[in-house]
Parts: C-alpha cells; sequence; structure tokens
C-alpha cells in the first residue's frame, strides 16, 4: 500500500498531472513549499501516448499503480492537460505534503483507488466530498471534480524517557510491583542463586518491555487520530475553498514566473523554523511555535525556481530576494563585488569546468549578525532570552574584525579542472588461505588524478605567506616532503600511492594560488596567463558566480574508471545525449538571480522529451545487461 501511494504520488510529480481550474487559490499562503507543474508540457512538449510508449512506465510505474500493461494513463480519470499544484504546510502539530489532482473521469478514479485499496476502511462522507484513509498517514479525498492526498505526519511524538522519568504527568501508569520478595534461603547454592538473580531480572524486563508497548500504542493513537483530523480539516479547506490563499502574496508573485513548465518556491525563514521545531520536539516546548497558524513572507528570504523545457536546453531561473527591506539590502551587497580579471587567466581552452565566485567578503559577515538575531530570537526555547542574544551577537560583531577578514579574503576566488588523466596507484589488499590465515598483497590500480588550480585575491600576502612557509619547521619532524622552491612551496607525495605527485603553494601579486600543475606555478612567475575565450570571459566578469562543465570531456575522463560492460554502455549512452552545463548569478531587478542551463544533444523533440527518453535509454540498458546474465546463469 505503501508503495502504490509513494509511486502514485511520485507518478503525479513525475508526470506534471493539472487541475480543471486554477488551482493556486486553493494553496494556503501558510505553505512552505510550492510545487507548480503546467499542463502545456502534454499539450506542447511531450503527448500523454507518447509517455504511454516508454517502457519504464509500463514495467515500473504501471506495475506499482497496479495498471495492467495493456492499459493506458489515459484510463486512470486524472486530467493531465492544465495545471496543478503540491505543497507542503504544518498544521496542527503535523507536517503535510499535499497533491491537488484533477478529476477528468470520477468512474475511472474510483476504480483505480478501489483496485488498490479493497482492504482499507470504508470511504467517509463529508459535506461536498469523501475521503477514505489508506494508511495511518495518508488520506484521499474526492468529489467529482477533484482529489486531493495528504500525507501526514504528526511531529509532536513525546519521548517515554521525558515523560516517565522527567517529570511526574506519565500517561501510562501501571500499579505493579516490581519488586520481587522471596523468603530468604541460606542454603543455596551460588548457582541457585544466580538462577534466581536471571528470573527476577527476566521479570523486571517484561514489565518494562510491557509499559513501554502500552506507551508506544499510546502514541500511536495519538499520532493517527491528530493525522486524520489534520488531513480531514486540510481536504475540508480545499473543497470548501475556505483557503487564504498564496496567490496574493507578494513574495510568491514577484519570483514564481507563470510561463515556466515547472516551478518550485519555498521561504527560508518557514522552513528552516519547521525543521528547527522538528528536530526540538517533544523537548522544548514546540507546540506553541508549530502550530503558528501563519508565517510572515516578510521574515526571511523567498527562493523559486522556474524551469523551461526549452528545444535545446533544460533551462532553470533561480530567483530570491525579502520583502524585509534591511535583509534584502543586505543580501545585495553581499553581491557587490566584481571579479577581477587576474584570475581569468587561470581558466585553460578545453578545460573540464571551472567555478567562479565573486562575493564582497565584509558585507557577507556583518549579513550574519542579523540573521543570527532573527533566528536565535524566534526560537521557542529562547523567548525568554532575547535581550541577552541581541547583547551576546552584538558582543561578537565588536570582537569579529570584519574587515580584517575582508582585507585577507576580499571574496574572489576562481577554481579550475583543466584536466584529468589516469594513472597507476598502488593499494594493499588481503587474500585468505583455507585457514583463514591473512596475507598482505601489494596490487595497483587506475585512478584519475586530477589537474586543478585553486587562486584567490588577498590584500594580506604577508600573512598568507607566513602560512605557507610555517610547515617547512615541522616537515623533517613529521615526517612528509614540503621544500622552498624559487617562489613557491611544493608538497610532494610518495610515488603510486596517491593520485596526485605534488601539490603546489604559491603567494604573489595578491593572489594565492594551490595547484596541482607545475606549468601553472612557471605562468605566475613570468606574469602570463591561458588566453580565455571573449565569451567566457564575458560570463565571468558579469556574473558573481560562474559555472561551466563540459560534460563530454568529464564522461569520457570517468569511462577510465568504469569495469564493467552495463557502465560502460551507459556512459556511451549519455555522452551522446548530455551537453555542457552552465551556471551563473548576478543581481538584477533588485534581487538574486540565476540561470542554470543544460544543453541536450541527440534526437529529442525537446528538453522535457530528452528527461523521458534519458531514463528510458538507461533503464533499458540496465534491464538488458540483467537479463543477458540471468540467460548466462541458466
Amino acid at each position: 500500500m505503501k508503495t502504490f501511494i509513494t509511486a502514485l504520488v511520485c507518478y503525479f510529480t513525475f508526470s506534471t498531472v493539472s487541475l480543471a481550474q486554477n488551482n493556486l487559490s486553493l494553496v494556503p499562503a501558510s505553505a512552505t513549499f510550492v510545487i507548480k507543474y503546467a499542463g502545456e508540457n502534454f499539450t506542447k512538449n511531450i503527448s500523454i501516448k507518447k509517455i504511454d510508449s516508454y517502457n519504464f512506465i509500463k514495467e515500473d510505474f504501471f506495475k506499482k499503480l497496479h495498471l495492467d500493461k495493456r492499459s493506458s494513463l489515459k484510463n486512470t480519470g486524472i486530467n493531465f492537460e492544465q495545471d496543478s499544484y503540491q505543497y507542503v504546510i504544518i498544521q496542527d502539530t503535523c507536517i503535510n505534503f499535499v497533491s491537488l489532482l484533477n478529476i477528468k473521469n470520477q468512474a475511472q478514479f474510483l476504480k483505480l483507488i478501489k483496485d488498490n485499496y479493497s482492504d482499507a476502511s470504508e470511504p467517509v462522507n463529508k459535506n461536498g466530498f469523501s475521503y477514505i484513509p489508506v494508511s495511518n498517514t495518508t488520506f484521499i479525498g474526492w468529489n467529482s471534480n477533484m482529489a486531493v492526498i495528504v500525507n501526514s505526519t504528526y511531529q509532536n511524538r513525546k519521548y517515554y524517557f521525558d515523560d516517565n522519568y522527567g517529570s511526574d504527568t506519565g500517561l501510562v501508569e501501571l500499579k505493579v510491583d516490581t519488586a520481587i520478595t522471596m523468603e530468604p534461603d541460606t542454603t543455596l547454592t551460588e548457582e541457585e542463586k544466580e538462577a534466581k538473580e536471571q528470573e527476577e531480572q527476566r521479570i523486571r524486563d517484561s514489565i518494562y518491555n510491557y509499559k513501554w508497548d502500552l506507551w508506544q500504542q499510546q502514541q500511536d493513537m495519538i499520532a493517527k487520530k491528530q493525522q486524520q483530523a489534520t488531513a480531514e480539516a486540510i481536504m475540508q479547506n480545499t473543497f470548501t475553498g475556505s483557503v487564504k490563499s498564496i496567490a496574493n502574496e507578494a513574495g510568491y508573485q514577484k519570483i514564481v514566473e507563470p510561463a515556466a513548465h515547472v516551478s518550485a518556491w519555498f521561504n527560508t525563514e518557514s522552513i528552516f523554523n519547521q525543521y528547527m521545531n522538528y528536530f526540538n520536539r517533544g523537548t522544548y516546548g514546540v507546540v506553541s511555535s508549530i502550530t503558528t497558524p501563519y508565517y510572515s513572507k516578510s521574515d526571511g528570504f523567498n527562493s523559486a525556481v522556474n524551469v523551461y523545457f526549452d528545444k535545446d536546453k533544460l533551462r532553470m531561473e533561480q530567483k530570491t530576494f525579502s520583502a524585509n527591506d534591511s535583509l534584502n539590502k543586505l543580501s545585495l551587497a553581499v553581491m557587490n563585488n566584481k571579479q577581477s580579471n587576474g584570475l581569468i587567466k587561470f581558466v585553460n581552452p578545453g578545460n573540464i569546468g571551472y567555478l567562479s565566485m565573486s562575493i564582497n567578503t565584509e558585507a557577507m559577515a556583518n549579513y550574519y549578525y542579523p540573521l543570527l538575531k532573527s533566528y536565535l530570537g524566534n526560537a521557542s526555547y529562547m523567548n525568554d532570552y532575547t535581550d541577552l542574544i541581541d547583547v551576546y551577537i552584538d558582543l561578537l560583531q565588536i570582537i569579529i574584525d570584519e574587515k580584517g577578514i575582508a582585507e585577507l579574503l576580499p571574496g574572489n576566488y576562481m577554481f579550475v579542472m583543466h584536466d584529468m588523466k589516469a594513472r597507476m596507484v598502488d593499494y594493499t589488499d588481503y587474500e585468505y588461505d583455507e585457514e583463514y590465515n591473512r596475507k598482505e598483497v601489494r596490487k595497483t590500480k587506475k585512478e584519475l588524478s586530477p589537474d586543478f588550480t585553486f587562486a584567490f585575491e588577498t590584500n594580506r600576502s604577508d600573512f598568507l605567506e607566513r602560512v605557507a612557509h610555517l610547515p617547512l619547521k615541522y616537515a623533517e619532524k613529521e615526517h612528509f616532503d614540503y621544500k622552498q622552491k624559487d617562489g613557491y612551496y611544493v608538497l610532494t607525495f610518495d610515488t603510486g600511492k596517491y593520485p596526485i605527485n605534488s601539490l603546489y603553494f604559491m603567494v604573489k601579486d595578491g593572489k594565492a594560488i594551490i595547484t596541482t600543475s607545475k606549468n601553472i606555478v612557471d605562468m605566475v612567475k613570468n606574469n602570463t596567463g591561458f588566453t580565455t575565450d571573449d565569451e567566457t570571459k564575458k560570463e565571468i566578469l558579469d556574473n558573481n558566480y560562474s559555472l561551466q562543465l563540459n560534460s563530454t570531456k568529464l564522461i569520457e575522463k570517468l569511462q577510465t574508471q568504469f569495469n564493467t560492460d552495463v557502465n560502460k554502455k551507459v556512459s556511451d549512452y549519455l555522452k551522446q545525449n548530455l551537453g555542457d552545463v552552465k551556471m551563473e548569478s548576478r543581481i538584477k531587478d533588485g534581487m538574486i538571480q540565476g540561470t542554470a542551463t543544460m544543453n541536450i544533444k541527440g534526437k529529442h523533440s525537446n528538453s522535457l522529451e530528452f528527461f523521458f527518453n534519458i531514463i528510458d535509454g538507461v533503464n533499458s540498458i540496465v534491464e538488458k545487461d540483467r537479463q543477458d546474465k540471468e540467460k548466462k546463469m541458466n
């Protein structure tokens, strides 16, 4: 039953099912996480007929949904043609994951439910809808037009030891005399005394286990009752439309793009509180905090990822902002920096990938103080100590020298993976004879040796030079090979023991460099650099974060580590279909915005079809390999 529910909800998520009405109006403003799926995916990007044709849909999803392989998604009674939503909400001490589904054919949908829940309890009829509890945590409600699936998890289970040993308010009280009294018998032997003690301990353990079982049963009953009540309340509000919708929230409207094929929105403040309460439940009076019916969207940062299934690429647009003006200004100040040309010269043509990062370190340090005050001050167990917290954090701000940190690390960083080459590495294995005596055996294996550079700017070259020089004092004593050469330092590893031979350290012209490449060291000494193409330069200089990954080259390098035929076939298939990955982020329109793209290759109508084709292709390769192995065994 759990497998079916998981498959059902995952399938709705995966296949972007939809409702006939604008169900954003049924998503409450107190939701901490919201996903929207656009029905356009089926009308323009991929059809239900096409999805029906995939083997993994027939073999895996249909099997878990107990659908006949000859059946079709059209026969599930679910509408796949308009927008739908899923969301997470904290309500009545429960965390709830809610899926809203449109029913196109009620008879078909009820048959789907009946075929899988013949052993479930009878439907509960309410005003305007019915629902069925298919497990203690999962509830399905429906009327002629809509279905709602609620997965509810009670978060306030009490701890046995806290309630029975930490206070006098234990809910389970068994008046059992655990003292075992027996007439003293001085003639007992040592063996008889030991047997007597073991019997007394067995009785004590039985009583303890009995009390423990009763306690767990009681907590299960409380959880079941609360989960059902919460799920029923959510369904009642949904079917009657009694919802204060997130559609009217500026924190949602501003960053969720209506044209996106899929969008995921979340409020960091709400999620932080949710999981703080989850980990602290049962100890710090979490009930008063977790039952708060509404989280202000101005308290924290709102983030959204808008996904587009373009013809030649998968594109994700990310936006983050806070309606709290002071917090938003702090976050924008963190991005108030620009990457330097001096670090671009480390990006070589034909690299596997690079990551460029440019932030304002001083602003980053200052950003954390109000954030700490907000999070700690709002924690339920800190309510009586907010003044103390403010003083402590203010003292911390006085002690920490943000300007000094910014002098050491202004905020410009560059990491480049130049190349990866296979090399033989020694290792120790063990063999055993018939009497299980262990024998140490020296072997070799092929591992990838990364050729990389990590460089960052600094205004305290003197300090970093001292740090780089310090290991020289301890190298001989600690038995590692660390030497100072002509303007740089080198740590040399034992030949054949590690994937890399040497690691170089250098501080020069306001930059600190850590690299595996002697060529990079010589390049810095000679004040030269790689010739980086104009497009890459622009992407690095125009963004606070910039990442590029050559997927084809990365897969080719990783293929040297694959030993099985199936892994090689999968990697070949991915190499033929996966394109390069790019990510970038900067300030735009008064908020932090970023774009991530993955280009696609191969014969795909668009990137959504590519997504399905990749899953089906990999699944087919793995399944064929499994069948071939079974034939050989037989």
